[in-house]
């Protein structure tokens, strides 16, 4: 798995997440809500009731995954096992819905949603474990058999050397 294809695969259980947030049961409206032929009657009061956890959660997953971008190997696990624990936090939210009196399927869902995503979190970061880091001047020197010394590379440009990706080029 390439590092945009785990880090879309991390953004879109975000979206997915963040879509069961703001559903129906984030925002309080429960079967003594509906009003006739099932059309929810939402008020004022209901929008302020929408759970800030798991919100929280949808936003820590989200920019997990784009931190997981531009972080090494470690920086990596620990960062995607942070979005891992913001989904079981989710999940916990969903479960505790579920429990309260009034309440739909919605939270039900969300909660095997959050398992989902946390499982996906998990491939992603087991996955990371291949990604290699972009650098232009690395893949030259290894290109070429030799070992690429970042400090080396800048203390040429500084001197005003010009550092070319392939020295048979010209």
């Amino acid at each position: 798995m390439s590092k945009s294809r785990g880090v879309l695969i991390v953004l879109v259980i975000a979206a997915a997440l963040w879509a069961l947030t703001i559903s129906a049961w984030q925002a309080g409206v429960g079967s003594d809500t509906l009003g006739p032929a099932g059309v929810a009657t939402v008020t004022d009061d209901s929008a302020s009731q929408a759970s800030p956890v798991a919100t929280a959660c949808v936003a820590i997953i989200a920019v997990t995954g784009l931190l997981a971008a531009m972080l090494g190997r470690i920086g990596r696990f620990v960062v995607l096992g942070l979005a891992a624990v913001a989904g079981i936090g989710y999940g916990i939210t969903a479960l505790t819905a579920a429990a309260s009196p009034g309440a739909t399927s919605w939270p039900i869902i969300a909660a095997v949603a959050a398992g989902i995503g946390v499982i996906g979190i998990l491939w992603v970061a087991t996955a990371s474990a291949r990604w290699t880091n972009s650098n232009r001047y690395a893949r030259s020197a290894e290109a070429g058999g030799e070992e690429f010394d970042s400090a080396a590379t800048w203390d040429a440009l500084s001197r005003g050397e010009d550092v070319e990706d392939d020295p048979d080029s010209k």
